[in-house]
């Protein structure tokens, strides 16, 4: 008896002991979420849209906010005014915005434009193929990568821009011009190309892909002083766009159904756009070999020195844009080292 009492006195007290040293141990403190303003457009991203409907940047860590704008362009002004932390737009309104002195960097790859954008035209407008374009009407957004598809188009079918009417107008006000046959056709992306061909009785003629033009990307865009000062925020983004891709790689209609949604457009369609350009294998962004690489010295890197010439030499930028470190693979390759895949 003895025994047992002084057995359960020395339980009794090991439990004590326990009990207190679990109140004063410290707690891990919980990761702080970091706030970050992410400006995205209604296109082909799959790997936003994914970590935004399933929260993954909150799991990765972070307080998101979300800005919507209509093209690349108008995120160059967002950039300046510092209202915007990362932007995802494509190469020329990145090039642009080199050569107006924001000085930001390309951290991530979200869409192969090349089958996403292209011509558009009206059934009854006599437009069957680039080379149908002179003496017609057609729309295009200044300073975005239609912009640049619609030169480079012309170009390969031996057309002057001169040789017909090209109108500046937002994708909005290409939609309604189609729509009251104000125009022929119009240079534009996804969503807009299926919705003019729905709304406005008019069809696709082509992509930018079947006539061999693969300039057009979107990326995940943000200045260099918001990067030195924010690199955890920044490496925490990409990881949940990590999660996002490996996510996507198991079961690709949550993406399909989220960008569904967001572009407005049927799930059908959507699948087709993911078809011809689904999500950028982001495990090859620093595989030099890789088309869209962001290591430097790349073919992603010459082909933004290419079209850096252009703009210049179509007068669409004022100075020469230099691009030695638009690229910045070191924000991937270190979320690469520390991630697994599948987490």
């Amino acid at each position: 008896m003895i025994r047992r009492n002084w057995v359960l006195a020395v339980v009794a007290a090991t439990l004590v002991l326990s009990v207190r040293s679990v109140i004063a141990a410290p707690q891990a403190p919980a990761q702080t979420p970091l706030p970050i303003t992410i400006g995205y457009q209604a296109i082909a991203d799959w790997l936003l849209f994914v970590a935004r409907d399933l929260k993954l940047f909150e799991k990765a860590g972070l307080a998101p906010i979300y800005v919507k704008f209509e093209a690349g362009a108008p995120m160059i002004a967002a950039a300046q005014s510092k209202s915007i932390d990362i932007a995802d737009l494509g190469t020329v309104p990145f090039l642009t915005g080199l050569s107006r002195g924001v000085d930001w960097a390309m951290i991530g790859i979200s869409a192969e434009g090349a089958y996403i954008e292209g011509l558009v035209a009206r059934r009854d407008s006599g437009i069957d193929t680039f080379a149908d374009l002179k003496g017609k009407r057609v729309a295009y957004y200044k300073g975005s990568t239609a912009h640049y598809g619609l030169l480079m188009g012309l170009r390969q079918y031996g057309i002057r821009p001169a040789q017909l009417t090209l109108l500046d107008m937002p994708p909005a006000a290409q939609l309604a011009a189609l729509k009251n046959r104000e125009i022929d056709a119009a240079m534009v992306w996804e969503p807009w190309l299926h919705r003019m061909a729905k709304e406005a009785n008019a069809r696709i003629i082509a992509t930018e892909g079947d006539i061999g033009i693969y300039t057009n990307v979107d990326g995940y865009v943000a200045r260099r002083d918001w990067l030195r000062e924010n690199r955890e925020t920044a490496l925490r983004f990409l990881q949940a766009i990590l999660m996002a891709n490996d996510v996507l790689e198991k079961d690709p209609g949550i993406g399909i159904r989220a960008v569904a949604t967001e572009m407005g457009i049927r799930e059908r369609n959507v699948k087709e756009i993911y078809r011809d350009a689904p999500p950028p294998n982001i495990y090859w962004w620093t595989d030099r070999s890789y088309r869209y690489s962001l290591v430097g010295e790349s073919g992603f890197h010459r082909r933004l020195e290419y079209l850096a010439t252009f703009l210049l030499d179509e007068k669409l930028v004022s100075q020469e844009v230099d691009v030695s470190n638009a690229l910045d693979a070191s924000f991937i390759t270190e979320v690469l080292k520390t991630g697994k895949r599948g987490q």
